[in-house]
């Protein structure tokens, strides 16, 4: 019975650390454009011989703030859909949309990697073109010194419990999920999206784990302090 107990108590201490170390990384992400926080709920596993306690971590894709920024190469949608960036570990999705033009004349995020459109990597060399002259509308079609380059790909999924991070602010797509290309989406040059994270909410959370741990701290201390009574009552017999 007590080895029971003492197991539910590591389950629930153990995922009280994860917790911990997700609230801590929503924390830390606070400034990460497009980054989307992750949440966790607690599901109880029931077998015939035990019960199991399951932490599930999900991703809140609620759209952040949007912040003008002025700057003709920073890009954010409004509503649903994600950009389309080419890595070397394959396509990603991202809502960072703090772009800008390479050395070799390509649209590309802030890490190379190249950005796309329907017609794949956008080729943008602004020359002796300033940036203000480019204009980048709504639906995402691409204008430098009006003449038409390209349109941003802008897709969704039809599920998105199984897109994975790949960073603080990059999804891959897994096996099984769809991708979808949005007709009308609603791109704003000279915005970005903030993260959608909640420095309060995180505060609190982090305060209530921390607390809820200690608790849990307590309760192991006792039943140790009674069994070591109970050895001590014994080894006198």
């Amino acid at each position: 019975m007590i080895i029971e107990e003492l197991n539910k108590l590591k389950q629930v201490m153990t995922a009280q650390m994860q917790r911990n170390d997700l609230v801590a990384n929503n924390l830390a992400n606070l400034n990460s454009r497009g980054f989307k926080k992750d949440q966790t709920f607690f599901d109880i596993l029931k077998t015939a011989d035990e019960s199991r306690l399951q932490l599930t971590t999900k991703t809140d894709f609620s759209q952040g703030t949007l912040e003008n920024t002025q700057n003709p190469l920073d890009l954010a949608i409004s509503g649903r859909g994600f950009f389309v960036v080419e890595t070397e570990q394959g396509e990603r999705l991202t809502r960072n949309g703090h772009f800008t033009v390479n050395q070799d004349g390509f649209l590309s995020d802030s890490n190379g990697n190249m950005i796309l459109g329907h017609g794949g990597k956008i080729f943008l060399a602004l020359d002796n073109h300033p940036p203000t002259a480019i204009n980048i509308c709504e639906d995402g079609r691409i204008f430098l010194d009006n003449q038409y380059i390209d349109q941003l790909k802008i897709v969704d999924v039809e599920n998105y419990d199984v897109l994975k991070k790949a960073s603080s602010n990059a999804f891959k797509v897994e096996a099984g999920n769809s991708i979808i290309d949005i007709e009308n989406p609603c791109v704003l040059q000279g915005n970005l999206e903030n993260s959608n994270v909640n420095s309060i909410d995180e505060m609190v959370s982090l305060i209530e784990i921390q607390r809820q741990f200690e608790s849990s701290q307590r309760v192991l201390k006792t039943i140790d302090n009674a069994l070591k009574r109970a050895a001590n009552s014994i080894s006198k017999v």
